[in-house]
C-alpha cells in the first residue's frame, strides 16, 4: 500500500460552538461561517422563534425540562445539514444523546472565557431587561455564580475537538484561529467518521492514514480525568506496534500497562477472559480507567468482552490493525469467546466508545489476513441498500473498478473504502444495536460460514464467509429469488480478491455446526440471501436440500 498525503477531506461536514452563555458563540458563528463557506444556525435563535419569547421567558413559562426537549430537536435539525456552523446553547452538552447527534462529520469547538468576561459581555448584550436575564446570571455575585457552573460542567465541555480561549481578542480574530484548526484537523482525520449510541455509551469512530500517532489524543479528548490505559494485544501485533501505541497514550499523560496473548483463534477462550481479569485487577484497574484493544477481530472480541465485564464496564477504545476488524469487527459492540460448540458463543453487547483507525498499519499485515478481511468489504457491498435505504450502492462499484489484482492499494483510497464499511455497519448497528432485527442482515454469508469455519478450523474467518456468501447466492437463485448474474458478479468479486471458490472439507461436518447456530430460532436458521445487488432480504425458508445442494455445487467444482 502506498502512503500518500493524510489529507481526506479539505473541511468537515459541520463545526459546532458549545461553551457557557457569553463566551462568544452567537457573535462568532456569522464570522467563522464566511470564512469557511458555510451557513451559520443559532439553536437558541431557532428555539426563541418557535416560542416567540426569549429563553429566560420560556424558562419562566414553561420549565427547564421543555426547554431542554426543545433545544433538543434544533440540535438534531442542525445537525442534519451539511456545511454550517451551529452555534449551541451553553447546556446542550448535558444530554448524551446530543453528543452522538453532534459527533459524525463534526469538529465540536469550546469556547471558553473567564467569568468576568462573561458577565461582562452578557449585560453588555442584554443590560438589565428582565425579559432577557440568563438564568443563570440572576441573584447576587453572577460570577461565583459562572464559577460554579463551570465547575459542575467542565468535564463536559472538555470533550470538545478544539478548545480557544476568547479573552480580549476580537471576534474576527478568534474566527480566523478555530478556521485554521478546523482545516488542519480535517485533513488529519481528526473528525469522527460516525457515531453510534447505545446503551453502554457513544462510540466514536476515527478513520485516516497515520491517525495511530494520534490515538492518545483522541482518547484524552475523551477521558479528560482518566489515569491508566491497559492495553491488551497479541504478541505479533505488538512486536510491530506496541511502541508506537504506548507512546502516543504516554504522551497524553496515561500510565500504560500492557498485556498479550497469542495470536490466533485459541486466544478467544474464557481461560483468557479469566487470566486478563486477573491482570486488571492485580494492576489495581479503577473505573476511570480505560482499556485499549489493539489487534485484529481475535484482541477486538477478547479486550471488549474483558472490559464489559471488569468493574461492571470501563471505557474501551479499539485500535483495530487487520482490515477485518477495521470494517466489521471494531464497530457495533458484539464480544464474544469461543466454546467447543461453536464460534462467539458467549459474549456481551459493549459498544467500543472510541474506534481508532489507520490503514497504514495494514502494511505489517500478512497476505492471507488481508484477504480475509476484503470478505466483510464484500458483505457490506451486497447488503449496503437494505442498510442504508440509499439507492443504488456506491460500494460495489467503488470495488470493482478498483485494480485490487495490484498488490499495492492507494492509502486514501482504502480510507475512502473502510469509512464506506464503517457507515453502512454503523447504520444497521444504529437502527437495532442488539439484533432484534434489521441487526441480522450483518449475517450474509455468516451463517453457513461459522458453521464452516468451526467445523475444523482450516478456513480463517474471512475464507469462511467468503464460502458461506458464494453458498447463499445459489440458494437465492435456486429459489428464485436473485438472477444467476448476481451470483456470477458476486464470484468475480470474490476471485480477484484471492477468496476460496471451492470448499475443502466434511460436509456431515458442516452441517452438524449449522445446529449450534446461535441465531437459530426454535431450531430454524435465519438466511440472509441477496436479490439484487446490495440488497437482501431475511428469510426462514430455505429447505435444507437447498443448503445441502449450495454446498455441493461448491465441492463439484473444486479442481486439482
Amino acid at each position: 500500500m502506498r502512503e500518500r498525503s493524510p489529507a481526506i477531506d479539505e473541511l468537515p461536514r459541520r463545526v459546532i460552538l458549545i461553551g457557557l452563555s457569553g463566551t462568544g458563540k452567537t457573535s462568532l458563528a456569522p464570522l467563522l461561517a464566511e470564512r469557511l463557506g458555510f451557513e451559520p444556525v443559532d439553536t437558541d435563535a431557532q428555539v426563541e422563534a418557535r416560542f416567540g419569547c426569549s429563553i429566560p421567558e420560556i424558562f419562566e413559562r414553561f420549565g427547564e425540562p421543555v426547554f431542554r426537549a426543545a433545544e433538543r430537536q434544533a440540535l438534531l435539525s442542525a445537525c442534519a445539514r451539511e456545511r454550517v456552523v451551529i452555534s449551541t446553547g451553553g447546556g446542550v452538552i448535558l444530554d448524551e444523546a446530543n453528543w452522538v447527534a453532534m459527533r459524525p462529520g463534526s469538529v465540536v469547538v469550546h469556547l471558553q472565557a473567564s467569568p468576568e468576561t462573561i458577565v461582562e459581555r452578557l449585560r453588555r448584550q442584554w443590560g438589565s431587561d428582565p425579559r432577557f436575564v440568563r438564568p443563570l446570571l440572576r441573584g447576587d455575585e453572577p460570577e461565583k455564580r459562572i464559577e460554579a457552573l463551570w465547575n459542575e460542567r467542565g468535564a463536559l465541555y472538555a470533550r470538545a475537538d478544539l478548545t480557544v480561549q476568547t479573552d480580549e481578542k476580537s471576534p474576527e480574530a478568534v474566527a480566523r484561529e478555530i478556521e485554521a484548526a478546523v482545516r488542519a484537523r480535517a485533513r488529519g482525520g481528526l473528525v469522527p467518521v460516525v457515531s453510534i449510541g447505545g446503551a453502554s455509551g457513544r462510540s466514536d469512530v476515527y478513520v485516516a492514514p497515520g491517525l495511530l500517532a494520534e490515538l492518545g489524543r483522541l482518547a484524552r479528548s475523551r477521558w479528560t480525568s482518566a489515569r491508566a490505559a491497559f492495553v491488551i494485544s497479541d504478541a505479533a501485533v505488538w512486536q510491530h506496534w506496541g511502541e508506537a501505541v504506548s507512546q502516543a497514550l504516554e504522551e497524553a499523560g496515561f500510565q500504560v500497562q500492557s498485556a498479550t496473548v497469542p495470536p490466533g483463534e485459541e486466544s478467544k477462550s474464557l481461560s483468557q477472559v479469566e487470566r486478563l481479569l486477573d491482570w486488571l485487577l492485580e494492576h489495581r484497574i479503577d473505573r476511570g480507567d480505560i482499556v485499549v484493544a489493539v489487534g485484529g477481530g481475535v484482541v477486538g472480541d477478547l479486550g471488549g468482552l474483558v472490559a464489559s465485564l471488569i468493574l461492571r464496564g470501563v471505557g474501551l477504545v479499539q485500535v483495530p490493525t487487520s482490515l477485518l476488524a477495521m470494517v466489521d469487527a471494531s464497530v457495533g459492540g458484539k464480544t464474544a469467546v469461543n466454546h467447543p460448540r461453536g464460534k462467539n458463543l458467549i459474549g456481551t453487547f459493549y459498544q467500543p466508545h472510541l474506534v481508532v483507525a489507520d490503514p497504514l498499519v495494514l502494511d505489517s499485515l500478512p497476505a492471507a489476513e488481508l484477504r480475509s478481511g476484503w470478505a466483510e468489504v464484500v458483505k457490506h457491498a451486497m447488503i449496503e441498500v437494505t442498510a442504508t435505504g440509499q439507492r443504488p450502492g456506491v460500494l460495489l462499484p467503488l470495488l470493482e473498478a478498483a485494480p485490487l489484482e495490484g498488490g499495492e492499494l492507494d492509502a486514501d483510497w482504502l480510507s475512502q473504502v473502510i469509512r464506506r464499511n464503517i457507515e453502512i455497519k454503523a447504520a444497521v448497528v444504529q437502527a437495532d444495536e442488539r439484533e432484534a432485527g434489521l441487526r441480522r442482515i450483518l449475517n450474509y454469508g455468516h451463517t453457513l460460514g461459522h458453521a464452516v469455519e468451526a467445523a475444523e478450523y482450516r478456513y480463517r474467518h474471512g475464507e469462511a464467509v467468503a464460502l458461506g456468501m458464494r453458498a447463499v447466492a445459489r440458494m437465492a437463485a435456486a429459489l428464485g429469488l436473485a438472477g444467476q448474474e448476481l451470483v456470477e458478479r458476486q464470484d468475480r468479486l470474490l476471485d480477484r480478491l484471492g477468496l476460496p471458490r471451492h470448499f475443502a472439507g466434511s460436509v456431515d461436518l458442516v452441517l452438524e455446526r449449522l445446529a449450534y447456530d446461535k441465531k437459530a430460532v426454535r431450531g430454524e436458521l435465519t438466511w440472509i440471501l441477496p436479490v439484487r445487488p446490495g440488497e437482501v432480504v431475511i428469510t426462514r425458508e430455505v429447505p435444507p436440500e437447498q443448503v445441502l445442494a449450495a454446498l455441493d455445487a461448491l465441492l463439484a467444482r473444486a479442481g486439482p
